[in-house]
């Protein structure tokens, strides 16, 4: 699942945060890497992000051809 699938169930069931969305999609329930992600998907609508190679948070990027 893309983080846009995943945006347009948030928008379309009115998810405000990553446990409304890992109970549903399960998606941030296994190791958590993607929780931050998540998170910043809900505060900045982004759907592309920069990997971390840090503890700061997500950094929005541009799509790649294949996002």
């Amino acid at each position: 699942m893309t983080f846009a699938e995943i945006q347009a169930m948030v928008k379309a069931k009115g998810w405000t945060t990553v446990a409304q969305i890992g109970l549903a999609t399960n998606c941030g329930m296994g190791c958590g890497g993607c929780r931050p992600y998540l998170q910043a998907m809900l505060d900045t609508g982004a759907t592309c992000f920069a990997v971390r190679d840090d503890d700061a948070p997500p950094r929005p990027t541009a799509p790649e051809p294949w996002d």
